[in-house]
């Protein structure tokens, strides 16, 4: 049988294209879901500093709800997932210090970072640290959740 060189040039021209586009199809397939969700939470984020114009710092927490905290000149204050401000705390009331004390008495914790985030119904501080994640109620300091580091 002998072999011809067009018919063979073809085919392997053939097998190049089909990679590329397996390759650019993939590649947007696993790409686009995680750029739409990407885009949804710049405009949930978008719509809390066009509506409240003072608020920096903004992030993002997701525990049962999935909120947005940020800070004006005096409070702090927590918004759902539509912008809309659910709570808020005056700055003079916050107790991070207060809370890095807590965790390494209550659970000889080290390596404490803290930030501020929404539990089940209320402000919390969110803790992680060598011990796991830990949610303590913004005004008791009560814990609302704990999982233990390696446990899911």
């Amino acid at each position: 049988m002998k072999i011809n060189g067009k018919s063979l040039a073809i085919s392997i021209g053939l097998l190049a294209v089909l990679a590329i586009v397996l390759l650019v199809e993939s590649s947007i397939f696993i790409s686009g879901p995680s750029r739409k969700y990407e885009e949804k939470i710049n405009e949930q984020m978008s719509a809390i500093r066009d509506t409240y114009k003072e608020i920096k710092n903004l992030r993002r927490d997701a525990f049962y709800y999935i909120t947005y905290v940020g800070e004006d000149a005096d409070n702090y204050v927590w918004f759902n997932d539509k912008g809309k401000a659910i709570v808020s705390r005056k700055k003079d009331t916050e107790q991070t210090e207060k809370v890095r004390q807590e965790v390494q008495k209550r659970y000889g914790a080290k390596e404490i970072q803290v930030a501020l985030g929404y539990g089940y119904d209320n402000p919390v501080y969110v803790v992680e640290c060598s011990a796991g994640e830990i949610l303590l109620d913004y005004d008791s300091l009560k814990e609302v959740y704990y999982l233990k580091k390696g446990e899911a």
